[in-house]
């Protein structure tokens, strides 16, 4: 009798457990404070759609792999981008979305001045919106 009873306990306490172990999870993504001057952004789309931002002057790198099976940031070109002043305050940021890569922007959050990610052959880079 005692047995029976046991068993039923055990197999609720394994499942009980399990279920506050996944609850306690953190999350999968994290957002940079508002005054930190770099960010990681990454689309959900795919792995090379992952930026490094510098939310002060604007410049973005693009996440690559290289030669021997590493990872490195390479510079990306961003096209009409304004010079960067020692006075700036973080004001881009990247918009990814989950439809489609085209629809990755650079905004300039203070001007509204947006670019857009353009892929050409084997080069990416920022273009600006037409105005």
């Amino acid at each position: 009798m005692r047995r029976t009873f046991l068993l039923p306990l055990l197999f609720l306490c394994a499942f009980s457990t399990q279920s506050l172990a996944q609850s306690d999870q953190s999350p999968q993504s994290t957002t940079a404070t508002t005054d930190s001057r770099f960010e990681i952004v990454q689309s959900e789309l795919a792995a090379r759609w992952t930026f490094r931002l510098d939310k002060k002057c604007g410049n973005v790198a693009q996440l690559v792999s290289t030669e021997t099976s590493s990872v490195a940031w390479q510079e990306m070109i961003v096209l009409f981008l304004p010079d960067c002043l020692a006075s700036n305050k973080p004001r881009y940021q990247i918009f990814t979305s989950g439809l489609a890569a085209r629809h990755t922007f650079l905004i300039d959050s203070q001007t509204g001045k947006t670019w857009i990610l353009i892929q050409s052959g084997e080069t990416t880079y920022w273009g600006p919106f037409e105005e």
